[in-house]
């Protein structure tokens, strides 16, 4: 039985697209390997959260989970103090592996922030095992996507790195077709890469198709996930303005974030009571809270390098058969209409997305159409099962 190192900074009971890829994963790999994570004790979004029971609502075998505790505190919105906990969990996490008595024949890393991946290399070299590195974002173009990594200087360092840990890493797997693309343009080969989304557990699976009764109005548009850089939620809010002496419609969000507060203040300030803000959540709850909504949105920055992501809500909407409406571009606006699961507009055309929600409000046989294709296409794209046999096809074969 092949034995494997997991690295990740986001680990379960974190919130989040990343930590629930790597608990899934770390459950996956339990079974089949023999596996141990080296992870944080939970922080994103920040402490306090987790000492709330319902967080830690999924039984784990923690008798391979290390975790350090990072002093760095207070980071979501300060870009310094961000920094700074990256580069103190890099150096814990390579205090550990210096200390490893144990040998591995694989290091998955789970990347960003890219300090993690920097620590997979050094784990390769002192543990002399294969390294799979696991890109579910692209550091450091989306920093600067969000006008927060400008610096010349700094700049060339880290796509200096970028590229040193797609060239020694053994094989690269990621989240996005499109960032395969922009791998491949750097000289890495696209046979060391391969494509594995985040996805859906059957159970999942199972309460997104069931049967919804019919719902009196009013009927709920909802938004859940990160309130941060790379979200552009005015849109979601100037919506709400729109639509406020409508009685058949309310908003909700569900999410946290570096912009959290900023959207709760503009909430107030707009007076729009047809919108109710709610803090973080468990993932099972927030699932809930889908499957009890009629309409989904999702936005991004208006970025060129937005254009490669799909944002993992998107995968959750459609396993939870709810129609899409938003504003994004690229790789997600092209499986949004690939699925034929809802509406994408560019931020200059708010008047033309307001017209087509009215049309869905109006229209239960098109929002019923819209969730049959979202589901099926999750169901053929996005299973967690499908998910495993391509990560264990890379073990077995990457050397």
């Amino acid at each position: 039985m092949k034995k494997l190192l997991l690295i990740s900074q986001n680990f379960y009971p974190e919130i989040g697209s990343a930590s629930n890829r790597m608990k899934q994963v770390f459950r996956r790999f339990s079974k089949q390997y023999d596996t141990k994570l080296l992870t944080t004790e939970p922080q994103y979004p920040n402490r306090a959260i987790y000492e709330q029971a319902k967080f830690w609502d999924d039984a784990m075998d923690t008798e391979n989970i290390a975790r350090i505790q990072p002093r760095t505190t207070n980071y979501e919105g300060n870009m310094i103090r961000r920094f700074l906990l990256y580069l103190e969990t890099m150096c814990r996490f390579l205090w550990r592996i210096v200390r490893e008595k144990e040998s591995f024949d694989v290091v998955y890393v789970s990347s960003p922030p890219i300090s993690i991946a920097l620590v997979g290399l050094f784990a390769k070299k002192r543990l002399r095992a294969t390294l799979i590195v696991d890109i579910r974002d692209l550091w450091p173009a989306s920093l600067q996507g969000v006008g927060k990594f400008n610096k010349p200087f700094f700049l060339r360092i880290a796509y200096w790195l970028e590229r040193k840990i797609y060239q020694h890493a053994d094989h690269i797997i990621v989240n996005s077709e499109s960032f395969a693309t922009y791998i491949t343009e750097t000289g890495i080969d696209t046979q060391k890469i391969s494509f594995v989304p985040n996805g859906l557990t059957n159970q999942e699976m199972a309460q997104g198709s069931q049967e919804k009764p019919m719902k009196q109005e009013p009927l709920t548009v909802i938004y859940t996930g990160n309130f941060g850089l790379a979200q552009e939620l005015d849109s979601f809010i100037n919506m709400a303005d729109h639509f406020k002496n409508d009685d058949t419609v309310r908003f909700e969000m569900i999410g946290y974030g570096a912009h959290y507060q900023t959207v709760t203040n503009a909430v107030h300030d707009k007076q729009l009571h047809n919108i109710h803000v709610y803090p973080p959540d468990t993932r099972e709850n927030v699932l809930q809270k889908l499957l009890q909504s009629d309409i989904a949105f999702v936005s991004l920055v208006p970025h060129p390098v937005f254009e490669t992501v799909i944002p993992g809500k998107i995968i959750d909407y459609m396993g939870c058969g709810l129609p899409i409406i938003g504003m994004v571009s690229g790789y997600a606006k092209q499986t949004i209409e690939t699925a034929e699961t809802g509406f994408v507009f560019q931020h200059e055309e708010a008047d033309e997305m307001y017209q087509k929600l009215s049309e869905l409000l109006a229209n239960p046989v098109l929002r019923e159409t819209l969730r049959h294709n979202g589901l099926a296409y999750a169901k053929e794209n996005y299973s967690w099962q499908d998910n495993f046999q391509r990560m264990e096809y890379v073990i077995a074969t990457c050397k």
